[in-house]
């Protein structure tokens, strides 16, 4: 019996009795046959050399999948071919004829073979298990946070109460109907507070339940569902995760996650002559930053959510193919590029330090987009946080500052120690600072924390990169560190015979580390368990005196000299 006779009718029939003409009930279900199996057709299916690797489930398993995974095909429904390949370009699956007729100048294609064979087994269920979990955790964070606000904003109702009434005390009758309406005031703000505040707190029990549905079904799609429906469904389950994390992380102060409170202050007239007494008080609403941090571990729309076949790679195997060589546009000369990050939308940009100060915006054409200056600050570092807005360490200010590229205005101040590198991670920014370590500054609230404490941290030229929960940076004494994002320290490389003076720091989708060597102008390897290391590319390959390494795509590395000369290298 098809999926659809199914969705008419509890009732599953064996297709192979079915197509000769008997009705037999279906015990088991092929999901590679996509039909229904009787126990002796199970048999024989077991025992064919076609089906014979098929993974067979039980039809009540079958039944427990949610609906659209069941609705998987396995054959193109257009050319009516079995799927062979997956183009991650066009993010579809793809039969032969697809392939000649729609992808043939699509790159990156991949056999699915090699995907469904690890997809149950990969990282990526895992990723989504911890995005709903992250979800889950900051909803209920956010309900705690709300409920207690509502206790409090009680308190102070019952505190300005006990106010207004001490002072009533003391005055004479004039006072009954001011009294009463400040009363009124106050009633009439709480409930405006309360509704707020309770508003939200019904959004996020329904959120909830829907976290609570979309774990089901992933549960049911990694544990019941074909190599290939576990494939085709993590993505599908992928957007509506994607959603409930862009709910999450966009919870505003409108939706009433501002600390709100309740305060009364009373009129200085109260103490004062009777007819100078014109108002009892007044009710205003108090908002400050809640001190519950969202936080939901999210590299996803570049790394946890891109699905591609696992890689395990050695350093060894790392090779580099020079593709491009250009300057960064300058109408001066002796530029000095200290930094360097890509936008999401492919555009490169520079801070010029010391002598232009200045950030230089470059087009992935390598047509100069616009140049902003920040003089007198001299801009170290540069992240990017999305496709207007960055976030610059200064070098001599002791300040981040947060710049919209668009309007050419600095939006943002934010005091620091001695900062150095710095980069974005889903809603914080993370800098190097010398003498302290690696500090994270949460951009909803500005809220600071020390992440790594390091008071061997004394290099002026110290970078860092984060890739989902690792933290990469250079530090002193020829060495590259890495810490997991709750400070634990995961390994430490120095092999002085190469790594002179490590500086840029840039990680390929592999887990590689790619550092500047300045003092030997090279490019060093380290593998992603910190162990093994070695030189890839050195002046014999154009590289100079550099500080900036760089991805501008997944296999595309920039490295950028402080003369301002950009190296492209394709990384195979």
């Amino acid at each position: 019996m098809t999926k659809t006779t199914m969705a008419v009718s509890d009732v599953i029939l064996c297709g192979i009795c079915d197509a000769q003409h008997v009705s037999n009930g279906a015990d088991y279900w092929c999901p590679e046959c996509d039909e229904g199996l009787c126990s002796p057709c199970k048999n024989y299916h077991g025992v064919s050399k076609a089906s014979r690797q098929h993974g067979i489930i039980s039809t009540d398993d079958y039944k427990k999948l949610p609906a659209e995974i069941c609705k998987i095909e396995q054959n193109c429904t257009e050319h009516d071919k079995k799927f062979k390949m997956f183009c991650p370009g066009h993010d579809k699956l793809c039969c032969i004829i697809c392939i000649s007729e729609k992808h043939k100048e699509c790159t990156g294609m991949f056999l699915i073979d090699e995907a469904i064979k690890s997809s149950r087994s990969s990282t990526f269920f895992g990723s989504l298990e911890m995005s709903l979990k992250d979800i889950q955790e900051n909803i209920e964070r956010v309900l705690k946070d709300r409920k207690a606000n509502l206790v409090e904003v009680k308190q102070q109702h019952f505190k300005s109460l006990k106010d207004i009434k001490e002072t009533r005390q003391k005055l004479n009758s004039r006072l009954d109907e001011l009294e009463k309406n400040i009363k009124d005031d106050l009633n009439s703000t709480e409930t405006q507070l309360k509704l707020k505040i309770e508003t939200l707190l019904n959004k996020l029990s329904t959120k909830l339940k829907t976290i609570e549905l979309l774990k089901t079904n992933l549960m049911s799609v990694k544990q019941l569902g074909s190599d290939l429906q576990a494939f085709i469904g993590s993505k599908m389950l992928e957007k509506d995760v994607t959603k409930e994390l862009n709910y999450v992380q966009n919870i505003s102060e409108e939706d009433g996650f501002s600390q709100l409170g309740l305060k009364c202050r009373l009129g200085v007239e109260i103490t004062e002559i009777l007819s100078k007494v014109i108002a009892f008080g007044s009710i205003t609403i108090e908002k400050s930053p809640s001190s519950t941090i969202i936080s939901v571990d999210k590299e996803k729309q570049a790394q946890i959510f891109t699905v591609v076949p696992p890689r395990i790679r050695s350093v060894d195997d790392i090779t580099a193919s020079l593709i491009a060589d250009f300057k960064v546009p300058v109408e001066k000369r002796n530029q000095f590029v200290t930094g360097s990050s890509v936008f999401p939308d492919g555009r490169m940009i520079f801070s010029d330090c010391f002598t232009h100060n200045r950030l230089v915006i470059v087009h992935s054409n390598v047509i100069l987009g616009t140049e902003i200056s920040l003089s007198p600050l001299t801009p170290f570092d540069v992240t990017c946080i999305d496709d207007n807005t960055v976030a610059v360490t200064t070098y001599d200010n002791d300040e981040i500052i947060v710049v919209d590229t668009k309007n050419k205005q600095v939006t943002k101040t934010i005091k620091t120690g001695a900062c150095r590198g710095i980069t974005y991670r889903h809603g914080q920014i993370i800098y190097c600072e010398k003498g302290k370590g690696i500090v994270a500054i949460q951009l909803s609230n500005y809220k600071v924390c020390t992440l790594v404490e390091d008071c061997t941290m004394e290099n002026d030229l110290s970078y860092i990169k984060t890739v989902e929960k690792n933290i990469y940076y250079t530090g002193n004494a020829n060495t590259v560190k890495c810490y997991s994002i709750k400070g634990e320290k995961l390994w430490e490389y120095k092999n002085e015979s190469f790594l002179l003076s490590p500086c840029g720091i840039a990680v390929d989708q592999c887990g590689i580390i790619y550092v500047i060597s300045n003092d030997n102008t090279s490019a060093v390897l380290i593998s992603p368990d910190g162990k093994n290391g070695r030189t890839l590319l050195a002046a014999r390959d154009g590289i100079g005196p550099s500080y900036g390494i760089n991805f501008l795509h997944k296999n595309k590395l920039n490295v950028i000299s402080h003369s301002g000369r950009v190296l492209q290298f394709d990384i195979a």
